[in-house]
């Protein structure tokens, strides 16, 4: 009988602690924090700060397959949709260093870090399989042309 007492208090508090989402399904990380990186799956989207990330496509995946032998280590690139406020870009990042790592947009860097899963055949994984592990900061001034 003594646990009854407590209901009151503990029914309010767990349906606090159940209330942790706007019921947005996009996978934002609770703590979305600049100078940190983040997981982007193929076709999701991020909130960081005041920019939203989206994985919208896998261009191209030559990167040598674990199982290979290859003059070159490849590349694999993809397209992210970032967007701020009103303004939108698709910035194009790339897994070798010979080629274009990172984008800064509207005073964001964005580079990125590890695109999984590494290719362990000759056969490329199905673009929806794929992570990027992306790294976001922030206060950088705009690229000048």
């Amino acid at each position: 009988m003594r646990y009854h007492s407590r209901l009151p208090v503990l029914l309010p508090a767990l349906a606090l602690l159940s209330c942790g989402g706007d019921g947005d399904s996009n996978n934002t990380p609770a703590s979305a924090e600049l100078g940190r990186e983040y997981l982007i799956g193929y076709g999701e989207t991020i909130e960081v700060d005041s920019l939203s990330l989206e994985f919208s496509t896998l261009a191209e995946e030559s990167r040598c397959p674990a199982s290979a032998i290859c003059v070159w280590e490849g590349n694999a690139r993809i397209l992210l949709t970032l967007v701020k406020g009103r303004t939108t870009a698709v910035v194009e990042l790339n897994s070798s260093s010979r080629f274009q790592t990172f984008a800064v947009f509207e005073g964001y860097y964005v580079s990125l870090r590890n695109l999984a899963p590494y290719p362990a055949t000759p056969s490329t994984p199905l673009p929806q399989n794929y992570t990027a592990t992306v790294f976001v900061d922030g206060h950088v001034a705009p690229a000048s042309n």
